[in-house]
């Protein structure tokens, strides 16, 4: 008997396989699209019999003025910022320092002043394709910083660590579009950083107390101090002086009345950083308090419709979620206990709703994330039935989990380095989406080994413990509050995310030691067409 060659059993039986796997999952569409699918196994993977289908779009662009979809109102949506640009003497005009400094910087003819790290590359790459870590000069950092609020059509935002020549440059680069209000922390005037807020033209007007706002023009500077009134005061047992900038603004679009409050809460005084957190909250409140008051005092119906104005805080807090300061700020979202009577603010980056549970809420480094990124586990899929459900909202914040990164490599937990915020106060204005299940986990447990042979061991070991948890990270549809009647109108989180602060993206030099966070949030509008 003649044995059948090996190499054609081979074909065969693979031939076979083949044949099983096309016409049991159908995960090619072979006629119209070649491979079709990255994901094979997904319910979307077009077929021959969906193709000649009109897209999601035709249908949409059909019903576009019709049922739930319908233009019975328009939208308001505002892009919220935040950088610290990190201070830098290097700057012209540089008012926190004395004419021979100055002259001395000039003569200098650009070189580092000595606040800069001593991190020179003995040989640079001619396309800048490495990381260049170290601080480099402002006026190489500084337009980086800039564009970044002009790159992503920032509407409003606001800066820390600004000295006298830094807000020159900055308000020469970012041009006529952008107002503006700061003043230095030292003497309320020139002299030290300054937290100032900038706000596009188009879009908003300052406006007085008079008129719902607050000042004689709408701005109001206070020291984190407890005589907050007095210019360059120290409070509790902070190292220096801090201070607030407050300013009150109209809305173009609607009308309505927005307060941003720009803070940079001292990086020693761990009592400094919670009575601050009290004076803002308070402050908050009082400027809600009295734009409610002017609503109510206006024939305008439209005004008169708006209980509470929106309240914004944008800062750099010096300290984590783990710390009174922040909490003193939210209590008691998050399953916080409360420790005031009254409106307290919401934290973006934990509240804007998600598919996913955020991995912001950990103390602890998320071993997973590795895991799932080089590729040695694959996520959890979607609960059946999910399709659709969730969609049009982020999976999760988007970017990195640490907002400080310094100059050099950090050697902290990322919990202890997320230290820059974005907040809205939790009032009549705002309407809270906070997934039930955003409550910080505390936990304790050592910070991943240093060792890259150890780091693996314990990345996978904490892997295996947490997969079972993981489930818990998708999407359940009854983990979003739900709407309610007459809340349309109300400002909602839409998104949040910490951007790079690499000058090329992910490689070049550091802009600053600071990453930046941005927002966004939106409401509806009656339409008046």
């Amino acid at each position: 008997m003649r044995h059948r060659p090996l190499s054609a059993s081979i074909l065969l039986t693979a031939l076979a396989v083949t044949l099983f796997l096309y016409f049991r999952f159908r995960t090619y569409d072979l006629v119209s699209m070649g491979l079709c699918r990255v994901a094979p196994f997904s319910s979307s993977c077009t077929s021959t019999e969906t193709m000649l289908q009109p897209s999601l779009s035709e249908p949409a662009k059909h019903k576009i003025h019709k049922g739930k979809h319908g233009r019975t109102s328009g939208r308001v949506s505002l892009s919220i910022g935040s950088i610290n640009i990190r201070y830098s003497r290097n700057a012209a005009f540089d008012s926190s320092q004395s004419m021979f400094d100055n002259l001395l910087s000039a003569a200098r003819m650009g070189a580092d002043p000595s606040q800069f790290a001593a991190s020179i590359h003995p040989a640079g790459s001619p396309y800048l394709t490495k990381q260049y870590r170290g601080e480099r000069s402002w006026l190489l950092r500084g337009p980086k910083i800039a564009d970044t609020p002009l790159f992503y059509d920032w509407d409003l935002f606001a800066f820390q660590e600004v000295l006298d020549g830094q807000y020159g440059n900055l308000v020469q680069w970012l041009g006529e579009e952008y107002d503006h209000a700061g003043v230095g922390r030292d003497d309320g005037k020139r002299a030290g950083e300054a937290v100032p807020v900038f706000w596009r033209r188009d879009t908003f007007e300052r406006v007085s107390a008079d008129q719902g706002g607050v000042g004689k023009d709408g701005v109001e500077h206070f020291w984190l101090s407890p005589t907050p009134d007095v210019v360059g005061s120290v409070g509790w047992d902070a190292a220096l002086t801090r201070m607030c900038t407050h300013v009150s603004l109209k809305l173009l679009a609607t009308g309505e009345i927005v307060h941003v409050f720009s803070t940079h809460y001292d990086h020693q005084g761990v009592q400094a950083r919670a009575k601050s957190s009290e004076l803002i909250v308070e402050r908050a409140r009082q400027a809600s308090a009295h734009t409610k008051a002017h609503y109510s005092s206006q024939a305008s119906s439209s005004l008169k419709q708006l209980e509470e104005p929106l309240i914004v805080l944008i800062g750099d807090l010096n300290s984590p979620r783990n710390e009174g300061s922040w909490s003193t700020l939210v209590s008691p979202h998050y399953s916080l206990p409360a420790n005031s009577t009254g409106s307290t603010f919401l934290d973006i980056a934990l509240s804007v709703p998600t598919r996913l549970k955020s991995p912001l809420l950990t103390d602890n480094e998320d071993p997973l994330r590795s895991e799932y990124s080089s590729g040695r586990r694959t996520p959890p899929a979607p609960p059946s039935g999910d399709e659709g459900k969730s969609g049009g909202m982020l999976s999760e914040p988007v970017g990195p989990l640490r907002t400080f990164t310094d100059f050099q490599p950090s050697p902290r937990r990322a919990i202890d380095d997320r230290i820059d915020f974005i907040m809205i106060l939790d009032n009549e204005a705002v309407w809270d989406e906070t997934r039930k299940d955003a409550v910080l986990d505390h936990s304790k447990s050592p910070a991943p080994p240093r060792s890259p042979a150890a780091g693996i061991k314990w990345a996978r070991d904490q892997a295996s413990a947490a997969v079972r948890e993981e489930v818990k990270r998708v999407v359940v549809t009854d983990t979003m509050a739900k709407n309610k009647d007459g809340d349309n109108e109300k400002w909602r989180i839409q998104a949040f995310g910490t951007l790079p602060n690499w000058s090329e993206g992910d490689a070049g030099y550091l802009i600053s030691d600071h990453r930046p966070v941005m927002a966004r949030i939106q409401r509806a509008v009656a339409s008046s067409l």
